[in-house]
């Protein structure tokens, strides 16, 4: 999208010959801010919306799970 807007920019103005040129300088650094944060939106959004996982139910788990595992531990250690 953001490739096809500064393509669209350079076809109207066709003044600026060194746009074009320069076009592709300018379009990495932003999509390399881009393109990762819509990644892991969409990821976040497939993952809850599609496959009905949620993460804060997973991290909940883990707690449980190291809480158990520590309480565990400290009833072998007293024994």
């Amino acid at each position: 999208m953001f490739m096809f807007g500064f393509q669209l920019f350079t076809a109207i103005n066709d003044k600026s010959s060194i746009l074009d040129v320069v076009e592709i300088y300018w379009l990495i650094p932003v999509m390399m801010i881009i393109i990762p944060f819509v990644y892991l939106i969409r990821i976040k959004l497939m993952d809850k919306l599609v496959h009905g996982i949620d993460l804060k139910k997973i991290d909940a788990e883990l707690e449980e799970y190291e809480r158990k595992e520590k309480e565990q531990q400290n009833l072998t250690t007293q024994e």
